[in-house]
């Protein structure tokens, strides 16, 4: 069946392509306002009350997880969506594979989305049960997706004809009717979900895919899946998918007689700190899906996919100042912490922070990069004091797709640790990264042997 409706252009937001703005003088000094786990007592950068300064003694950099603010990141997006809807959050971990993280979350009430056997494993090991799990993907390995069926996993989100073949065919031979989600983009193409990518179904071809699978004795179609939104700070552009996947899933409905009772929207949304230092809130969002799907039937269940809002400002990275240098007239301080932790995004990814403040300083312009020899950035024209590279610098909004796509190549990984109580537990060090070095490349650095 071919639907045809117009589909109006939708704004990608300027956070996506340009980054935030620089912060300003006031937002530093009253950091706690937009994190309130930071803040400036005496002068001095404290994480949950505790100077930095007896956290880290500023030899190696250190990337800081907080998982209280991870949870708390967790229950304002599902406080803001219960009160118009039956939801379920399920944090994406392929933002974050720290296991005092998702276990915190998992013991909030969270569930897990993962997209590989790699990310199942995490999420079971840490405590998630098959029945708080949604796996998607675009293909998956035959052992993969017969754990996936026969251990009775939450939903399966179902991307493509081929995967839909797959899912039926095990399906039958296990004997087991798997929950699944068909994906659709409803929205435009845009440069993320174009024609040229692998990612989502269009329309028409998802109408089809859901016919195909509401026909067969060994699925049990249970919704649609639009996940297509990236770093998205616009509440209307949010609706906008809402509206869109609710007009789908309703067209469907009248043409089978047949309905499905999930709307899963995925993740796709910026940082919780980015936006409410724009202004905006999570209800805002809530808000805007309450308004498109109001038409729909009541019991429809919503799915939520977030991780960048849940992982993002849940870390933090202090770096020490390896130099400084001055080309064309603009002043670079040259990080610690490099790229291959803190992978740019844009021009202006982690938000600088100075770790001392000191009455009569001048605050100045400047970059802020690392040391390797690669063309990245890790903030342009940062507003600091004139004395921030004696004492360092705190990176905030490294909690997402940071350590899990860390590599170890041109320099050292920091060390990476949760602040519990006031205190730093350490989880990986410069022990754990050597011990990588030699399972990698069979370089024995800190044992005295180098195989050949």
């Amino acid at each position: 069946m071919t639907l045809v409706s117009a589909r109006p252009p939708v704004s990608t937001g300027e956070l996506a392509h340009n980054g935030p703005p620089t912060m300003s003088r006031s937002e530093i000094e009253h950091i706690q306002r937009l994190l309130p786990y930071l803040s400036y007592p005496d002068g001095e950068l404290a994480l949950d009350g505790v100077p930095a300064e007896r956290l880290w003694d500023g030899t190696r950099p250190l990337l800081v997880y907080l998982p209280e603010r991870a949870v708390d990141n967790y229950r304002a997006i599902r406080a803001a969506f219960s009160r118009y809807f039956d939801v379920s959050v399920y944090c994406a971990i392929k933002c974050c594979y720290l296991a005092g993280v998702l276990s915190a979350l998992r013991a909030a009430g969270a569930g897990a989305e993962i997209n590989s056997d790699l990310e199942w494993r995490i999420a079971r090991k840490t405590g998630f049960p098959p029945q708080r799990i949604v796996s998607n993907a675009v293909a998956r390995p035959a052992q993969h997706l017969e754990t996936l069926i026969t251990e009775k996993t939450a939903l399966i989100g179902v991307d493509g004809e081929e995967e839909l073949d797959r899912t039926e065919w095990h399906a039958r031979h296990l004997g087991v009717t798997p929950g699944i989600l068909i994906r659709v983009n409803p929205l435009p193409p845009d440069p993320f979900f174009s024609d040229r990518s692998k990612l989502g179904t269009d329309w028409d071809d998802a109408f089809r895919l859901l016919e195909r699978a509401a026909a067969s004795r060994h699925l049990d179609v249970r919704g649609v899946h639009a996940h297509q939104l990236v770093r998205c700070a616009d509440a209307g552009q949010f609706g906008e998918l809402a509206r869109r996947t609710g007009e789908f899933a309703a067209a469907f409905s009248t043409a089978s007689g047949r309905h499905l009772d999930i709307i899963d929207l995925g993740g796709g949304l910026e940082s919780r700190f980015l936006m409410e230092r724009g202004g905006l809130r999570i209800e805002e969002f809530a808000a805007a899906a309450r308004d498109a799907l109001g038409c729909l039937p009541s019991g429809i269940r919503l799915v939520l996919e977030p991780g960048r809002f849940i992982f993002a400002d849940a870390a933090l990275a202090l770096t020490g100042i390896l130099g400084t240098r001055r080309k064309t007239g603009s002043r670079w301080l040259i990080t610690d912490a490099a790229c291959n932790l803190l992978r740019p995004t844009s021009d202006r990814t982690y938000p600088p922070l100075p770790l001392h403040l000191t009455d009569g300083h001048h605050w100045i312009r400047c970059h802020v990069a690392d040391p390797t020899c690669a063309p990245t950035r890790l903030w342009l024209d940062a507003l600091l004091p004139q004395d921030a590279a004696e004492h360092g610098l705190a990176l905030i909004g490294c909690g997402a797709y940071t350590m899990v796509r860390s590599s170890v190549w041109g320099t050292d990984l920091p060390d990476i640790g949760l602040l519990r109580d006031g205190r730093i537990d350490i989880v990986f060090d410069h022990a754990g990264q050597d011990t990588m070095v030699r399972s990698l490349y069979g370089v024995g650095l800190g044992d005295g042997t180098d195989d050949p």
